[in-house]
């Protein structure tokens, strides 16, 4: 019983130990017009490049409401405001509210902005926010959407490895607005004082659901509880997913994986009617509802579908559900094939995976359509599983040899190719883009959260590169970057930001290589979301882990909820659907104090309790029914009935390793890509001090350089620039330049076409332009003469007034000498007057006369339908040329 009792109370000094250890944060104060540094020395104020000393460290401090407090560092005095002037000084006794401050944060409309912040002052004017002026700062009335004076960034400099702390009960976080807390008051309520005192109660009946308890862990299961109440209200009345609480529509991507995440284990059905819904018909094809520039083919990511539908047929085993969707996905394939495969490259088009306003995860002269000429490693993964769930369906359904054995193909060059071009030895993780075919296929070195998952995930990746990747991904303090490094002219939504959503897959690689401490802090960055924001929201900004400070934020986003759902299930239970059955390989880190148990998990014809007790990587051992099994253990799909399965943990020898960094300037910020300009053969652009640059192309290695450089030596081609900094941190390549001997246009009123000609638009070509409806296709046909044998660019400008995005992009076929060469495509812009250039195609030809045709759906096989087929059918542009250029 003495010793008994001696292990208790030392149980319990080590709890209370942990609980009160200290978390703190440090922050500067960087103006964004200047870059410099807000600091106070001796009651005034002053400015550094670099916050080098205490004086430039601030201290912010909780109130009541959403205001917080400012304190230096060094001096302990307050900012504040005294007869409306800014000043620095000891905490007033009397009047608190003019030491008071607040953000003022930017949206949707005022995007640019976002990431960073105005400050006002509960004493002053409303319109009043701090600025700089001079060597000083004032409380000004500007505009404070243009001045960018008036904007902060609030860097995280020193404190504790996370802001944050969690205990069983609790989250606490020392942020930029203070010291915040949320609790668990039970397993149906938490309140939290992150936007002032708030809560969250259980309204919803959820006990047609698995049920999760956990010893000792109250706030693991009001947050499950709170998930299975969001993801009933983000069923439409149609009985399909809506994408969140400011989406009520249903969306390809935020469906399918919620679906592959946890619904399609617990809303069987409801998966099933959105994967129908999110599906094409006459002919059947996935359909790609949202994306950059129009839609597909400069987005490509709708193969995702048969993730879900994958795992669908998994839960259920539903040989009915494959024949159904099968044909609908093989048209898929082939379109895909036709419009978005380079076989030089052996990978499909598209831009990254999942993320809108694509735009702002790429170089800023990236237009969609030159998105839609590049290469995402997310995508491809998608890509690969797609053709693998192919093979495999057709398999189980018997469908011919020789069609199996070509989805084998693709998905083997497409597996191959992806480590080929994406995999980054030296950061051992896989970059996020290359670059379209006339910039040599260049590599990236970001690299993105979900594409390394999904990669990691989908049979991409060997064991070994998945453990590595686990161990080298940057991982901020608050979740996985979705960009690394970041973008620094760019505001946050995908950059700067942490999605729930993108880190999943990545959480489930860290399960996978037994990465305990990963996977813990994946759980960490879900847990303290959901807690302090009382919602499962859409994404927070990577430097503070604010909600509010992003573009777009949904409370209780589809997949943000399933994602919480999947750490219970696919994480801490370890469950693995497969044909023949369940496996489990579950990781419960030192988070979790106490049982683990999931009750009524309904499986096919069996209802199984699961118990797991301990902590670790690895399942000692499993009891069904009280009896011991084999291991590895594999519960049957066959299984019918009640079942009780007992799991035992340990911790097996395997990598903790992570890479946390540090998020803001001077810690994860790129340079800023140059931007060229060109005068005959020199190019030139504003060199920074402390910078090198280095010139890259199709046909050279990249070397480094001096500008302004001068190209007469060089071979023609496209050629761009990029520089590097001190850290090894590459900006983007630059816009391309041309050095060519020859180039020519070729005006659309010259071609031989049945369009009508036009000039009721402005700032085109020639005489005019002439227009290409879907209902009546032009058909052009281009009479050009090359003077040499070699490799010509060709490209197109138009407009394509639909729009924008939407799914409007224009594709046309295109013939070289009557021989397929590929597709053009036209990004939707709204603008009728807004000429753009399409995408390149890259041909060899013979010196002498060829002919370049455009056609609209040759062999009507629709492969130039874009998404609004059968819908608005808007698929039309304006040609205003055709230009050849000699590489």
């Amino acid at each position: 019983m003495k010793s008994y009792l001696c292990f208790s109370l030392f149980v319990l000094f080590t709890m209370i130990s942990c609980r009160s250890e200290k978390i703190y944060s440090e922050w500067s104060l960087q103006n964004r017009e200047s870059g410099e540094y807000l600091g106070e020395k001796e009651g005034s104020f002053c400015f550094a490049v670099e916050p080098s000393g205490d004086e430039y460290l601030w201290i912010i401090e909780s109130t009541p409401g959403e205001e917080f407090l400012i304190k230096n560092k060094k001096s302990g005095k307050y900012l504040q405001l005294d007869g409306g002037k800014v000043v620095c000084a000891a905490s007033a006794d009397g009047d608190q509210e003019k030491m008071k401050w607040q953000y003022g944060g930017f949206d949707f409309v005022t995007q640019k902005n976002c990431g960073w912040y105005t400050l006002e002052n509960n004493a002053s004017d409303k319109n009043l926010h701090l600025a700089r002026k001079e060597n000083g700062v004032v409380m000004d009335a500007s505009n404070r959407v243009e001045d960018f004076s008036s904007h902060w960034n609030i860097v995280r400099e020193n404190g504790s490895d996370l802001s944050f702390s969690i205990t069983p009960e609790k989250v606490v976080d020392a942020s930029f607005l203070g010291t915040r807390e949320a609790v668990a008051v039970s397993d149906t309520e938490i309140v939290s004082d992150y936007h002032g005192k708030n809560s969250w109660t259980l309204q919803k009946d959820i006990s047609s659901f698995p049920r999760f308890t956990a010893e000792n862990n109250p706030m693991l299961v009001a947050l499950y509880n709170m998930a299975l109440e969001e993801m009933q209200l983000d069923v439409r009345t149609d009985s399909t997913f809506m994408a969140g609480a400011l989406w009520p529509d249903t969306w390809t991507r935020d469906a399918v994986y919620s679906i592959y995440f946890s619904y399609a284990w617990i809303l069987p059905e409801v998966s099933r009617k959105t994967l129908e819904k999110q599906t094409l018909q006459n002919p059947k094809e996935a359909l790609q509802d949202t994306g950059s520039g129009g839609s597909w083919p400069i987005s490509t990511d709708r193969v995702v579908w048969a993730m879900a539908a994958w795992e669908y047929y998994l839960y259920t085993g539903d040989k009915t559900w494959l024949e159904s969707v099968y044909d609908g996905l093989k048209y898929t394939a082939l379109k895909d094939i036709h419009v978005a495969f380079d076989p030089n490259v052996g990978l499909f088009k598209g831009e990254t995976c999942s993320m809108d306003w694509r735009t702002h995860t790429y170089p800023n002269w990236f237009i969609n359509s030159v998105i839609g000429d590049s290469f995402s490693s997310g995508t491809n993964a998608l890509h690969k599983f797609f053709y693998q769930f192919l093979g495999t369906a057709g398999r189980i359904i018997n469908k011919p040899s020789e069609e199996i054995a070509m989805w084998d193909k693709y998905c083997n060059i497409v597996k191959e190719n992806i480590n080929k071009r994406f995999w980054d030895e030296k950061q051992g993780c896989y970059t996020c883009y290359l670059y379209p075919e006339y910039m040599g296929y260049k590599s990236t070195q970001r690299v993105g959260v979900m594409s390394n998952g999904l990669a990691a995930i989908l049979g991409v990746s060997t064991s070994e590169q998945s453990t590595r990747m686990v161990e080298n991904f940057p991982l901020y303090p608050y979740g996985a970057a979705v960009l690394y490094p970041s973008i620094p002219d760019d505001f946050s939504y995908h950059n700067k930001s942490v999605w729930p959503v993108w880190q999943t897959p990545y959480m489930y690689a860290a399960r996978d290589a037994k990465n305990s401490a990963a996977v813990e802090h994946m759980m960490k960055s879900l847990i303290r979301a959901g807690a302090l924001f009382l919602t499962h929201k859409e994404n927070m900004t990577y430097d503070t882990g604010y909600d509010r400070g992003t573009a777009l934020n949904s409370p209780r986003q589809l997949w943000s909820v399933a994602s919480y759902i999947s750490m219970v299930y696919r994480v801490l239970f370890g469950m693995t659907m497969t044909e023949e059955g369940i496996v489990f390989s579950p990781v419960v880190p030192d988070l979790v104090n106490g049982k683990l148990s999931l009750a009524d998990f309904h499986y096919r014809d069996a209802n199984l309790s699961i118990n797991i007790s301990g902590k670790g990587n690895t399942v000692k051992s499993i009891k069904v029914n009280g009896e011991e099994q084999n291991m590895p253990y594999l519960f049957p799909s066959t299984a019918k009935g009640d079942y009780v399965i007992d799991l035992v943990m340990t911790t097996e020898k395997a990598s903790n390793k992570m890479n946390l960094v540090q998020a803001g300037p001077r810690k994860d910020w790129s340079p800023v890509e140059p931007v060229l300009e060109q005068d005959g053969e020199m190019i030139n652009c504003e060199v920074v001090p402390g910078l090198s640059y280095f010139l890259c192309g199709k046909n050279i290695a990249d070397k480094e350089i001096t500008l302004p450089y001068d190209l007469s030596g060089e071979s023609n081609g496209f050629y761009s620039v990029y520089s590097m900094d001190k850290q090894g941190f590459k900006s983007d390549c630059s816009n391309p330049v041309i050095k060519t001997d020859w180039q020519n246009v070729f005006e659309a009123e010259d071609a031989v076409s049945r369009g009508a000609f036009s000039n009721v638009h402005s700032d085109y070509s020639g005489r005019g332009f002439v227009v290409d409806l879907c209902a009546k296709p032009a058909d052009f046909v281009f009479t050009i003469d090359v003077p040499a044998d070699g490799d010509y660019a060709l490209v197109l400008s138009g407009a394509n007034g639909h729009g924008p995005d939407g799914t409007y992009c224009a594709i046309r076929s295109v013939y070289i000498d009557d021989q397929d060469a590929g597709s053009f495509i036209l990004e939707a812009t709204g603008d009728w007057n807004k000429w753009l250039n399409s995408n390149y195609v890259v041909r060899a030809l013979k010196a002498g006369r060829h002919t370049v045709s455009l056609k609209f759906n040759p062999e009507d096989r629709g492969f130039d339908f874009n998404m609004s087929h059968g819908r608005e059918n808007a698929n039309d542009y304006n040609l205003d040329y055709l230009k050849v250029i000699r590489m």
